[in-house]
């Protein structure tokens, strides 16, 4: 016998129809108000539009739907719907967890043209992920300064500092599904900085396997370290991040051929030691290592102080080059400006859109 479970604070009294959906072997119960989905979704109101008859399927004294969706995003959906405040307070800015956790429900309000929310997810999704490089910079140094501030606990699981950073992963599979081509190129280009060997779900089990590299090796994971969760992408993402890697390594050996010789031509020059930098280590950060390159200082009369001013100043301007061409390195579609119509809005204007319904 299928067990109907239901939802007490979405299970109305006066409800006119009961949804039933299923998860995890269970259907699940909500009975709400025709009127209520309708206001917020013309497919809702298009579904609910014929007249109930003596032939529709009945649950409780009412019309019953049965859905196909799962049933804990369909009540993610209809708790948006009836308590607009409580996603506000769940979609806190740069959530870890956002891009999995409410996947679900931006997929239902897509499919279900609730336009409202389905903008507000959207943009927040959207404004959680840096579209220029200042931005990115930004999110850089928050990162750092949680990095520095990390004390060491005794639970392993607290050490792990990407709790509370963004996950690449599972925002490149929101961006792909839910068709949000903006956060793409940030998303890719952080996955790439993080090694493909530091998984982010085994790391926490509570038995992480042993994980070697190629020459059988084993690798430890450190304090700090980024992961991510590998498993999420597809054999399409493999490969735009194989083209990426591969085009950011090749952009690094032109930026260190082009570079003239130091006057001071030493082995220990600092001005061909920066330029190596690029090139040590993989997967590298190459924004990080180009802004420590345009940073790096030395006295007027230090002999390489001509070479490392010029070097500095190519390097922030290849910085920005970098940026603007994540798209075509990673092989990622340019985003349209036209596509989302007015999904351009702030995110504070969207969030005061939807709490007036």
């Amino acid at each position: 016998t299928t067990e109907f479970l239901r939802q007490e604070d979405l299970y109305y009294v006066d409800g006119s129809v009961v949804l039933l959906a299923a998860h995890a072997g269970k259907t699940h119960a909500f009975r709400v108000h025709k009127s209520v989905l309708g206001s917020h979704s013309k497919v809702f109101a298009d579904m609910f539009a014929l007249p109930s008859t003596a032939e529709n399927e009945k649950y409780d004294g009412v019309d019953s739907v049965q859905m196909p969706d799962d049933a804990k995003d369909l009540e993610d959906l209809l708790r948006a719907l009836y308590y607009p405040g409580t996603i506000l307070s769940m979609l806190e800015n740069r959530n870890p967890l956002a891009a999995i956790k409410y996947k679900g429900i931006l997929l239902l309000s897509q499919k279900y043209f609730v336009r409202v929310l389905q903008k507000l997810l959207r943009a927040r999704f959207r404004a959680d992920w840096p579209s220029t490089l200042p931005e990115w910079d930004k999110l850089m140094e928050h990162y750092a300064s949680l990095s520095a501030s990390a004390v060491p606990q005794h639970d392993a699981a607290s050490q792990f500092i990407d709790n509370r950073m963004l996950e690449p992963a599972s925002a490149i599979r929101l961006a792909r599904e839910a068709n949000i081509p903006e956060i793409l190129p940030a998303a890719f280009y952080m996955l790439s900085t993080i090694s493909p060997f530091m998984d982010f779900d085994a790391l926490r089990s509570s038995q992480p396997p042993p994980v070697t590299d190629s020459q059988g090796i084993v690798l430890l994971w450190q304090p700090g370290e980024r992961s991510a969760r590998w498993g999420l992408l597809t054999p399409d993402d493999w490969l735009c991040l194989a083209r990426g890697r591969h085009s950011m390594m090749d952009f690094a050996r032109i930026f260190e051929q082009q570079e003239g010789q130091c006057i001071c031509d030493s082995q220990i020059c600092i001005q061909q030691n920066n330029k190596k930098k690029l090139l040590k280590g993989h997967p590298q950060d190459l924004l990080r290592v180009l802004k420590e390159i345009g940073s790096q200082q030395a006295p007027p009369q230090y002999p390489c102080y001509n070479a490392l001013q010029a070097l500095a100043s190519r390097s922030m301007e290849t910085r920005s080059v970098l940026w603007e061409n994540l798209c075509y390195y990673f092989g990622l579609p340019e985003a349209d400006d036209d596509q989302n119509d007015d999904d351009d809005d702030g995110i504070a204007l969207v969030e005061g859109e939807f709490m007036d319904g």
